[in-house]
């Protein structure tokens, strides 16, 4: 293992780290296989990162300091860069292996301009563009507005706070699982408009993206409705991916979201495939949060119609604990 630890108070630190880890590996100072470990100094590191080594990554803030006070911040988007893997503020690239980022933060701090999509509002504080590794986040905090998070592969999500406005879980992924994390729908500063937290491209017949004991939070809009997720429109029986692919399980809701949690857009966007115990739009276990607090056993009855509400046994067979769905990542360094 080597092991280097960075200050906030030096320009481009961890992206220097970074290249050095990469000369290193290239003169063959380190094997390809050696694990890699980042300590980060409490502080703001104002960078873009781009990690794309097959050296195994541990990345976490210096024992003792909080997540709120170890912080990954830059402004970037679509218009200022094209394309998911390039918008990111910390990009992990398709060579990666194994990494895992620990206890601190990543923020995008682009602010929308208009409703136009063209504009680039499109910012992610994270791009996991890689379908053969594995990510990695313990007690990490992500931030932007749009597509916060971008997730390709496998990735598993512990105890963080992921915050965004629209469609700011998203990607192409075999399994994302998430466990214990705070899913915080923002208010969106063009005004009153329609919040969305996933839309799911998932590869087909793989579960996509699963929630695990998670909450899911909103700041209320005066009209516009909040759904937990919408459809890519672009999913088919034979398509690679693309596929609504969303479980939901012993997860609370807040009271501000639609009834209905999932959307076509009004038949704009075909949903594929009908939610069924693996596939699609699917749930278990769901509670309400009321304005009041107290959590309740949600009324599904007003359900988009190819939401799939699972059996017990259902949930017995597939569900009733993480390892069932992480016994099937690829087995890393």
């Amino acid at each position: 293992m080597i092991e280097l630890t960075v200050n906030s108070k030096n320009p481009a630190a961890i992206s220097n780290a970074f290249k050095k880890i990469a000369e290193m590996a290239k003169s063959g100072a380190i094997e390809k296989t050696t694990l890699v470990h980042i300590i980060l100094g409490a502080g703001v590191y104002t960078e873009l990162l781009n990690y794309n080594l097959q050296n195994p990554l541990i990345m976490e803030a210096a024992h003792g300091v909080k997540s709120e006070n170890c912080v990954v911040r830059a402004e970037n988007c679509e218009a200022f860069h094209r394309d998911t893997e390039n918008r990111a503020v910390f990009v992990i690239g398709p060579s990666a292996t194994n990494v895992t980022l620990r206890g601190f933060s990543i923020q995008n701090t682009h602010v929308k301009t208009l409703g136009d999509e063209k504009l680039g509002n499109q910012a992610e504080a994270l791009c996991f563009h890689n379908q053969r590794g594995v990510l990695k986040a313990e007690r990490m905090t992500f931030q932007s507005h749009q597509d916060t998070i971008h997730v390709k592969g496998f990735s598993h999500f512990e105890d963080c706070v992921i915050e965004g406005d629209v469609d700011f879980i998203w990607g192409y992924c075999d399994t994302s699982l998430f466990e214990r994390c705070s899913i915080r729908v923002i208010e969106d500063n063009r005004g009153d408009c329609p919040a969305y937290v996933l839309q799911s491209r998932a590869l087909a017949n793989r579960p996509g993206f699963v929630f695990m004991d998670c909450e899911f939070f909103a700041v209320p809009r005066q009209t516009a409705p909040i759904f937990l997720a919408r459809s890519s429109g672009t999913g088919k029986a034979d398509s690679r991916d693309r596929w609504d692919s969303v479980a939901i399980i012993n997860c609370a809701i807040s009271e501000h979201f639609s009834s209905a949690l999932f959307t076509d857009e009004d038949g704009t966007r075909a949903v594929f495939p009908k939610g069924s115990a693996l596939t699609g739009w699917r749930e278990y276990g769901t509670k309400t949060r009321t304005a009041s607090g107290k959590l309740v056993k949600a009324d599904t009855s007003a359900r988009y119609k190819a939401d799939y509400v699972l059996s017990e046994k259902e949930y017995k067979e597939h569900y009733a604990s993480a390892d069932m769905l992480l016994r099937a990542f690829p087995k890393l360094p």
